[in-house]
């Protein structure tokens, strides 16, 4: 059945995206003390996996052959894309305001031609250089407080640290997209990447079970965040952001990749009542400027 022609609008859509992302750093940070992070990435995985094998299983399994040799590219992108990206970025958010964690995901965009220049050699422009530069004083303005004595003492907030260790591994994982096996469709080759990406989660989290740290309390809001992050974001907000890229272009979807922090900042705001400093403005316009001049084309 097709949808009404507001709501198949591609901007509507991706809108539409920019909320279910943002939503997603509210729900984990209002949860963090019902979950370990390896508990949540692991149920993330684990129920998204399962709804993606009912969609995508079918199509998958017709494609084994084709995945024959490809499993270090997809155990990579397990990694980067799924696994250990989750903990290190839940791990974050435990230790992090919603409000750190959304405003430093805003220097992701600026951090892929960084992997594509170094793993490809894919030329890197003068003004993506400044762009990278910019952003990262807008980084060390947001981690330090703005406050000489951090910088000097290197004494970081380590859920920042954390949540900077999950954009490097997302920005990786993008920069490294070019690799992916061909022929399976982005549900199909999530499918597989989440399947991959839970071979090096399940240690962690069945040595949480055993010391007993691990495990779900079935509560309703432990119930609704694994919902969230399984369903709403993983399938069908990937679902939605595809089609949206696909209607628009790449470039353009950029505008609303960018929207996620302020929006985001709002809901931290509003549900979990976190105040924003006045350091977050400072270190978000810098890291904004910086992937603005970093996405330039350059002058000729």
């Amino acid at each position: 059945m097709n949808l009404p022609r507001p709501l198949a609008s591609p901007h509507f859509l991706l809108g539409s995206s920019t909320l279910l992302w943002a939503g997603h750093w509210i729900v984990a940070r209002g949860v963090r003390e019902e979950f370990s992070a390896t508990t949540l990435a692991f149920w993330r995985w684990a129920v998204a996996t399962l709804v993606l094998v009912a969609v995508a299983g079918p199509g998958l399994y017709r494609k084994r052959a084709q995945l024959r040799g490809t499993w270090l590219q997809l155990a990579f992108f397990g990694i980067t894309g799924t696994g250990i990206y989750s903990i290190l970025a839940y791990r974050g958010i435990q230790a992090t305001s919603a409000t750190n964690a959304l405003l430093l995901q805003a220097v992701t965009p600026a951090l892929i031609p960084v992997f594509a220049w170094a793993i490809f050699r894919e030329r890197i422009r003068a003004n993506a250089v400044a762009g990278v530069t910019i952003s990262f004083l807008g980084i060390l303005a947001i981690v330090t407080r703005l406050d000489p004595k951090v910088l000097a003492a290197l004494s970081f907030d380590h859920g920042d640290l954390w949540i900077l260790g999950s954009v490097a591994l997302w920005a990786l994982y993008t920069a490294c997209l070019r690799l992916r096996p061909a022929g399976l469709t982005q549900l199909e080759f999530l499918l597989a990447i989440a399947l991959v990406g839970l071979v090096p989660m399940a240690p962690f989290y069945l040595a949480e079970i055993a010391s007993g740290t691990g495990g779900l309390r079935l509560r309703p809001d432990v119930i609704f965040a694994v919902f969230y992050v399984a369903v709403v974001l993983s399938v069908i907000n990937y679902a939605i952001w595809g089609i949206g890229v696909k209607a628009i272009g790449s470039t353009a979807t950029g505008i609303y990749l960018n929207m996620v922090p302020p929006v985001g900042i709002i809901m931290a705001v509003l549900i979990l009542g976190e105040i924003p400093r006045p350091y977050h403005a400072i270190g978000f316009a810098l890291t904004l400027a910086g992937v603005w001049l970093a996405s330039r084309p350059q002058a000729h």
